[in-house]
């Protein structure tokens, strides 16, 4: 007698997967196509389709396949995995734009869940994209740049240009600096962003822990949306804010020891101030109280000290430092100027929104305060020459 077994969905999908790793395109495919008939949820399989449509020329076929996982994705709220698909369909239909009308309709509705679908995933905020509106976002979208990574590749160096920011939509990457692991990012991580606003080199190497997939993000090309889509500078200011901002001051000695929720709020207080090379960011003897952070460019401190004629320079600023805090905690006008050495740009926050925040937590005003000693005793030492 003879026996009949019928291959399960797990051993269909080991039998295409064997087809695959031997090079077997044809063959792979079709029991991939098999697989995705019994299992049409499969969505890794269904991108398995595509790619294997599309390396052998059957370009339209595979622009279905990747039209639906996008479609699939974008319902089920992964909106970056929808994102990184939705590019890959551009290089098979270079027309196909329904998609991305599709993603920036859903990002209008950015937070809630679909009407009638409430148990379906919520959309999450994704920086610098949540904050568009739909058509800015469609233009945003198309600008992005999709990046695939081996296991072991670099994507950069430290000391290498910061032209782009990135986001993770599949694997893991490594962030290292001589040596030392920092971080690991996996899907749905932004990095990069710390150069990309300050034009500064990158401060740390990129590296694939397994094979990755990115969106590139480059400054460019944002910049160049700025003057039609006047949105894309307030998402720009907001992603700063959000990524940057808030961990230039949770690391700084002031304003670390806030809570989190707090933090982010005073961030959201700063404004930018945009200087050309040669404006005085504040002049020594004004009455203003508002403290700084350099997020762009290079600033120089100096004051013309009592019975001379030439001016002392107290310091050189760049991203990340804060000025400004002598006239805030002290009640006096400014004992110094801060001049900008080059075009770049710095973040105030009012007193007004400080002395709140210095009220609820005293901590924060002894902080300033130690700068502001500290300063002082820096300034005394270079007027006298004791201080390179």
């Amino acid at each position: 007698m003879a026996l009949f077994f019928r291959r399960s969905k797990k051993d269909d999908k080991s039998h295409a997967d064997a087809l695959y790793t031997k090079g077997q395109w044809a063959a792979a495919l079709a029991a991939y196509e098999r697989v995705l008939a019994k299992d049409p949820d499969n969505l890794a399989v269904l991108r398995r389709v595509g790619d294997l449509r599309a390396k052998l020329g059957r370009t339209k076929e595979a622009a279905e396949a990747y039209r639906e996982l996008a479609n699939r994705y974008a319902r089920g709220g992964f909106l970056m995995q929808a994102i990184a698909v939705y590019k890959i369909l551009e290089r098979c239909d270079p027309e196909a734009d329904d998609v991305g009308r599709r993603l920036a309709e859903l990002y209008a509705q950015r937070g809630l869940a679909r009407r009638g679908r409430e148990k379906e995933r919520p959309l999450p905020k994704i920086p610098l994209f949540s904050d568009l509106e739909p058509e800015a976002f469609r233009r945003v979208l198309q600008k992005t740049i999709p990046r695939s990574l081996s296991m072991g590749e670099t994507l950069f160096r430290q000391g290498d240009p910061g032209e782009s920011v990135f986001v993770v939509t599949s694997g893991v990457v490594r962030v290292e600096r001589q040596g030392t692991v920092l971080a690991e990012l996996g899907e749905g991580s932004f990095f990069g962003e710390a150069a990309f606003f300050s034009h500064e080199p990158r401060n740390a190497d990129v590296v694939a822990v397994t094979p990755a997939e990115l969106l590139e993000i480059r400054r460019e090309d944002v910049e160049a949306l700025i003057e039609r889509y006047p949105g894309v500078a307030d998402a720009l200011h907001a992603f700063y804010r959000d990524r940057v901002l808030d961990g230039v001051l949770a690391a700084s000695h002031a304003f670390r020891s806030l809570p989190p929720e707090e933090r982010k709020e005073l961030a959201r207080r700063f404004e930018i101030v945009r200087v050309d090379a040669g404006d005085d960011v504040v002049r020594e003897g004004e009455d203003d109280r508002s403290v700084y952070i350099v997020k762009r460019g290079r600033f120089r401190v100096w004051t013309v000290p009592p019975g001379r004629e030439e001016p002392v320079v107290l310091a050189t600023l760049g991203p990340g430092d804060l000025f400004g805090e002598v006239a805030l905690v002290s009640r006096t006008p400014r004992t110094a100027t801060v001049t900008a050495e080059e075009a770049g740009e710095v973040l105030r926050a009012r007193a007004e929104a400080l002395e709140p925040v210095m009220g609820r937590h005293p901590q924060v005003r002894q902080a300033l305060e130690a700068l502001r000693d500290g300063r002082a005793r820096d300034t005394v030492a270079r007027i006298l020459g004791k201080r390179p």
